[in-house]
Parts: C-alpha cells; structure tokens; sequence
C-alpha cells in the first residue's frame, strides 16, 4: 500500500512557495489561475519536451480538469490533437475556452470507466466573501483519501466542507488516432482506467504518465504483460522506480527506450 503524501508538483524554490501556498486552500484556489495562465506545470512534465522533441503526437489527457496540463501540452509539445476527458461541468467550460484559442483540443464531456456507469464522488467546498467555492481539483472517490488528503496539505482543513454528488462515466471507446501519450490523474479507480484503455495500450504502445497512486502495484502488473517499464523523474532524468516518493510514474514501453 502507497501511503499518501504532500500534494507537490514543483521542484526546489518553487516547492518551497508551492508548500506555503498549499496550506491555505483559498490561496491555493486563485494562485491555481495564476499558475495556468503562466503555464507553470508540474516539474516532471518538462522532460517530456526533451523526450518528444518536435515529433506531432496525439494526447489522451483523463481528468483534464481546469486544462493545466492540456495547456502545458500545447505550448511546449507539437500535438495534433488532444483528447480531453473530463465529467465536471465547470471545468468543462473552462476547456471550452481553450479550445475557442485551438481547434486541436477534443473534449469529452463524461469520464471513463470499464463500463458505462455513475460514480459517487468528493470534493471540498470554500468559503469566500460569503459565496460556496468547488475545490474540483481535488475531486476524490474515496471520502476518507480526501480528507487524509486535505489534512495533509491544508492548515484549515477543519474549516473545509465536503460536498457529495455523482459523476457520467462511459465505456471507453478505443480511438483510431493513434496515441503517443496518455495522461492519468483523477485521485482513484486508475486501475480501472488502465484497464479500460488496454485496446488503446496494445494498438498503439504509448507513453503513460499516472499520479502515483495505492493502486500502483497493479497498474504495473497489467502493463507489464505488454513490455512496459516504470521510471520516475529525477533531476530531470527518467530513472527506474522502485519505491521513490515522487508525484509522477512515467509508464514506457521497451521500444521507446
């Protein structure tokens, strides 16, 4: 069992303002705006410009969110298209505006699952000059990670409510584009997404970037039967992962090595 850690996307000077800003979850809430607007993204995903160079590639991105990493993927990499699953309304919207700005982006109003269903999920709600704020980006399907979660990043977790309601999932649908580059971060059921994409995985051998997650173990075994190798990013290289504490695991199959 992977135990949970501090929510941290940046590196040296960087983790040190990104820590101080996530302990007030009002303050990580309008910075978040700040940082996609000057595409400061997670550390890890740099490396990726060096691994893709100028080669066009078409992106999966599940939970595509408010469109950090969708924005981060079109300014710095050379993407054909990018699909972009993602089932809350509000952020929906928001991906809306990007792609007004980009005809490359392809939204998919419903997350994915093995099968078409609903899910229960959680989220934080703040309050602010009297209005009720969504804290979407951190959507959990477990209740108890939420909290565990929100304790660990927010000094006024206990100020903090939780919202409950449900969200479309649909069964995935394999795409005839071919994949390069698949990135997963919803905070649970990764495993059944992996699943769900296998089609995909097999026809196409990308590359998957997964949130480190409890159900990583498992992931790793599924892929492995098709010749995939995990690393993480260390120092701005791709190193094998063990046990390593790191936000990302960079998912490779052997022919990209």
């Amino acid at each position: 069992m992977i135990k949970m850690q501090q929510s941290k996307t940046q590196k040296g000077l960087l983790s040190i303002l990104e820590k101080f800003i996530r302990k007030n979850a009002i303050l990580y809430y309008f910075v978040r705006n700040i940082v996609i607007y000057f595409n400061i993204f997670e550390d890890d995903f740099k490396i990726l410009k060096k691994f893709y160079y100028r080669k066009p590639i078409n992106i999966i991105d599940i939970g595509a969110s408010d469109g950090i990493a969708t924005n981060f993927f079109l300014k710095n990499l050379n993407v054909k298209k990018i699909f972009c699953y993602e089932p809350h309304k509000i952020f929906i919207e928001k991906l809306k505006k990007y792609k007004k700005n980009n005809k490359n982006i392809i939204i998919k109003e419903f997350g994915i699952s093995h099968k078409t269903t609903k899910e229960t999920i959680y989220y934080p709600i703040i309050n602010f000059l009297g209005k009720q704020i969504p804290l979407l980006t951190y959507t959990f399907y477990n209740k108890k990670e939420l909290i565990d979660q929100m304790r660990l990043d927010f000094t006024n977790h206990k100020n903090i409510q939780i919202k409950k309601s449900s969200i479309h999932l649909k069964k995935y649908k394999t795409l005839k584009n071919k994949i390069d580059l698949i990135k997963i971060d919803i905070n649970g059921l990764e495993f059944k997404i992996v699943k769900s994409l296998i089609s995909q995985i097999k026809k196409d051998k990308p590359m998957l970037i997964i949130e480190n997650n409890t159900s990583l173990n498992d992931i790793y075994k599924l892929l492995k039967k098709y010749k995939y190798f995990k690393y993480c990013n260390i120092n701005s290289k791709l190193i094998p992962h063990s046990n390593q504490k790191v936000l990302d695991i960079f998912f490779i199959p052997y022919k990209m090595i």
